[in-house]
């Protein structure tokens, strides 16, 4: 191959890692603001049920220790 080939097969190889890259940045973006809603939701519903319930805080330790032997987070 020529010279002005290559160039032109590594601009396009380089304007793809770059579209990527931002892709890849935006996605990690959102899901950023989707962690942070889910911890803003998770404290609220800690309020909330300590609030109705006095010994939620008390319990809570136990209930999440059998939760994770439980739930597998990997699953739908």
């Amino acid at each position: 191959m020529n010279e002005k080939v290559l160039k032109e097969q590594l601009d396009r190889l380089q304007k793809e890692l770059s579209l990527a890259g931002a892709e890849t940045d935006k996605e990690l973006l959102d899901l950023r603001v989707e962690m942070d809603r889910l911890k803003i939701e998770t404290a609220a519903l800690r309020s909330f049920l300590s609030a109705v319930y006095p010994s939620f805080a008390e319990q809570f330790p136990r209930i999440l220790a059998e939760t994770i032997q439980e739930v597998d987070p990997e699953s739908d």
